[in-house]
């Protein structure tokens, strides 16, 4: 489909003046087609929305920048293209911390069992106890995303929470369980000795 650009360019000029209303036939005009960019290179499909919505947003915010009778698809996809970029590096981070933080949790578990044995089903046992101690909505949490893989936005949507406030309840839910099961441990090798 081929998109009559004077309306378009017109509703640029308008919202270069602030007629906030005029980017919505910007945005309308060229949603479709910046969505299927996006779609091309995102891993997980609930990005391409949050995607392409920041890209209207900078673009919105940017369009004093922009010079009316240029390529404005080019430019919005470069905008799309240096978020998609952001987004993708931050999930890389993401997942090298993890990573990192898994494997050295390993190596200290691994280390652990060779030093005492039968403290994993001690460990195991703590954990399920811990668990149990947490409210309802953050065991739901844990269970979403440990037991069954959910994704966050999958468990924002079911809870009514962002998915970026769900990653700090994570890090502060683990951080208790860990203090809860090194604490039951404890306890188990005072009563043991």
């Amino acid at each position: 489909m081929t998109l009559d650009p004077e309306p378009v360019t017109e509703a640029l000029k308008r919202a270069q003046r602030g007629d906030a209303d005029a980017f919505g036939v910007v945005v309308a005009a060229h949603q479709a087609r910046l969505r299927a960019f996006i779609a091309g290179f995102v891993p997980k499909a609930e990005w391409v929305d949050d995607l392409a919505q920041q890209a209207f947003v900078s673009a919105y915010q940017g369009l004093g920048g922009f010079q009316v009778g240029t390529d404005f698809y080019a430019w919005l996809r470069s905008i799309a293209y240096n978020h998609l970029r952001a987004e993708l590096e931050r999930t890389s981070r993401r997942r090298r911390l993890e990573k990192d933080y898994l494997q050295e949790l390993s190596a200290g578990e691994l280390e652990g069992r060779l030093q005492r044995q039968g403290t994993e089903d001690e460990s195991v046992d703590a954990l399920r106890e811990c668990v149990g101690l947490l409210s309802g909505a953050a065991r739901e949490l844990i269970q979403g995303y440990y037991g069954d893989g959910l994704p966050l936005a999958a468990i924002g949507t079911k809870l009514g929470r962002k998915a970026d406030s769900l990653k700090v309840s994570l890090f502060k839910i683990r951080a208790r369980l860990k203090e809860c099961i090194e604490g039951k441990r404890a306890g188990m090798n005072e009563t043991a000795v």
